[in-house]
């Protein structure tokens, strides 16, 4: 597994290590619980798989040049590793309301799907190449979507970490 998404997979299965049903489902009024926190993530890895597949199905990458706005953040979010809080999660990653044991087992699953569907679309079209525009960041390399991934992880799994205190 590349070494970004192994971090991610290593994050999740340490913050969420030991979890009782209860503690799956301890939020701050208002928040994301515990278990909704790693649909989410799921969620996130699948539907940049899909993309990535999809991609490769169709024979041509889909990221676009991002705007001079989208690669000031896309630099804060992917380099710098900061992701600011209360960014609005795009409708197809929101969480639909799995247990803590069904959100973790999705996100494992689609984690491993996200990493060969990387793979492919390396092979495809090489490292370099924008394949496909992250909702807000714009057009991502394999690279960038392997490192943002494990950013927003290492976000979420702080957010837990919190919950767990």
């Amino acid at each position: 597994m590349d070494p970004h998404l192994q971090r991610a997979l290593t994050e999740i299965e340490a913050a969420t290590h030991g979890l009782s049903g209860a503690d799956w489902q301890r939020a701050p009024a208002g928040h994301w619980h515990c278990a909704q926190i790693v649909e989410h993530l799921g969620k996130a890895y699948g539907s940049t798989a899909y993309i990535l597949d999809k991609c490769v199905a169709d024979g041509a990458p889909k990221g676009r040049r991002p705007s001079w706005r989208q690669r000031l953040f896309a630099t804060m979010v992917v380099n710098l590793g900061f992701l600011p809080s209360g960014v609005k999660a795009p409708a197809m990653t929101v969480p639909g309301g799995l247990s803590g044991d069904e959100a973790l087992a999705l996100a494992r699953r689609t984690l491993q799907e996200l990493d060969a569907a990387a793979v492919r679309c390396v092979d495809r079209f090489g490292a370099g190449v924008r394949v496909a525009n992250h909702p807000i960041l714009g057009g991502f390399t394999v690279g960038q979507w392997r490192r943002f991934h494990w950013v927003h992880t290492r976000h979420h799994m702080r957010q837990i970490l919190q919950r767990r205190r």
